[in-house]
């Protein structure tokens, strides 16, 4: 029992640390994304998501997703053995970086074309690749920070590239209006980048530093799990990437915005518990890979608190919607509505699968989460063109909840295979916190439009 409460406190002092930091970085994020609501209106939403949905596919294909394997690679090591380490992800992050940019610059004109249907704006592409490389080699700075347990450098690095970004955007914004986007996108990932590498040399030990030619090879154990995670990830980019690509050419630019708005609302503002959660909860797990019972009681544990958050701000969500699409975007934006009310339903299916997929992960199943994401993502991918052809954005919301419903079974399947077992209670609250977010938008429903009473 003791121990249960001390891990119950520790989970919820890095959320609360997490939140804090990142409700400040979200009131930030109003901020700019309110300017680029009204000074730039929908098609500049679309805009920076098409700059954000490339840079992420290619910071995915070619970074071999050091940070999701730096973790578990310096988790699991013994403490002698992770300066050596550490130094071994850098050099590698540092080779990967160079790659990325050349090859980003070497593409530009095929994105544009693809993206815009267009070459006529292939420098924004090339540009692009100065973010390209800023990511990749900030994925290893976060991995060291991360696997050592800085929880408090790892907030003071969001917050800084947040502040930094906000504080120049306004008035390049104002002044530029939508030739502002990519320099206050490219500006950002560059302050996020510098200020982790300043962190990471002030909080961690010194990395013992080879050469290059001998970290690729003491690093291919690593790159094996990454190239298995960076599969998984290219395709997420991927299907993330295509159907942005297809909103921008079947879709009007401000639908494409529209879309944007309601994504960011479900993924960033609602899903701030899960980034919270995963910093602390990915190298913990890592730590106890060798441990089936012990993975089984982190499992339960972090999703009856991740359960037992979101089920008030479900509720919350759907009765400010409104309000929060005001305040944070501009009244041209209320279409996304139905997407997000629905989607905001199947929040508790996303927190389920989301605590026992990183057992995948810190088993360093590769094969296994390649096709658990793979085919996820892939479905994932054709429930949102149908449902959005079918049903406007409601269709949208609808795929959400599909997707994770059938991404959660998946899931239960690969944990049973791994011979571990949920406690019923796990799966009940599961249902019942769906169970209680369909109710509430029900009454809500109801209200609105039986009674007419709002």
């Amino acid at each position: 029992m003791g121990k249960t409460v001390k891990l119950s406190g520790r989970i919820i002092k890095a959320m609360g640390l997490f939140t804090g930091v990142q409700a400040v970085m979200i009131l930030l994020s109003i901020v700019r994304t309110k300017l680029v609501a009204v000074w730039l209106g929908p098609a500049g939403v679309g805009l920076n998501a098409i700059f954000i949905s490339t840079q992420e596919l290619l910071v995915s294909a070619v970074g071999l997703n050091l940070r999701t394997g730096g973790v578990r690679e310096l988790s699991a090591a013994p403490a002698s053995e992770r300066s050596r380490r550490m130094g071994v992800l850098l050099r590698v992050a540092m080779m990967l970086a160079v790659g990325g940019c050349v090859a980003t610059v070497a593409l530009s004109p095929a994105l544009s074309y693809w993206t815009l249907s267009t070459t006529s704006e292939w420098w924004c592409f090339a540009l692009l690749g100065v973010g390209v490389g800023a990511g990749i080699y900030l994925d290893a700075d976060l991995a060291a920070l991360q696997a050592a347990g800085k929880l408090k450098a790892l907030a003071r690095v969001s917050f800084a590239a947040s502040l930094a970004c906000t504080l120049v955007s306004v008035p390049l914004y104002y002044g530029l209006r939508l030739q502002a986007v990519l320099p206050v996108y490219l500006l950002m990932t560059v302050v996020y980048a510098l200020w982790a590498r300043r962190e990471r040399r002030l909080c961690c030990p010194a990395p013992v530093m080879p050469g290059y030619a001998e970290a690729w090879r003491s690093a291919r154990p690593m790159l094996r799990l990454g190239i298995f995670l960076t599969v998984a990830a290219v395709v997420g980019r991927l299907t993330s990437y295509l159907f942005v690509v297809f909103m921008s050419r079947f879709a009007s630019e401000g639908e494409l915005g529209v879309y944007q708005a309601g994504f960011t609302l479900i993924n960033t503002y609602v899903g701030v518990i899960f980034t919270a959660l995963s910093t602390e909860y990915y190298p913990r797990l890592a730590s106890v890979s060798a441990s089936r019972m012990r993975m089984e009681v982190f499992v339960a544990h972090e999703f009856k608190i991740v359960a037992r958050m979101l089920m008030p701000l479900m509720v919350v969500f759907l009765i400010a919607d409104k309000l929060m699409v005001r305040v944070l975007y501009a009244e041209s934006f209320m279409p996304l509505l139905p997407y997000v009310d629905i989607a905001v339903c199947g929040m508790a299916l996303r927190a389920f699968s989301f605590c026992v997929a990183y057992v995948v992960l810190a088993r360093g199943d590769g094969r296994m989460y390649v096709f658990l994401e793979g085919t996820s993502e892939i479905l994932g991918l054709v429930l949102k063109i149908g449902g959005y052809m079918l049903w406007g954005f409601a269709g949208l919301g609808v795929a959400y909840v599909v997707e994770y419903l059938v991404y959660g079974c998946m899931v239960v399947c690969i944990y049973r295979r791994y011979g571990m077992r949920f406690r019923g209670a796990t799966l009940r609250l599961c249902a019942g916190a769906t169970a209680l977010g369909f109710a509430a938008l029900m009454v809500k429903y109801i209200i609105q439009n039986g009674f007419n009473l709002l």
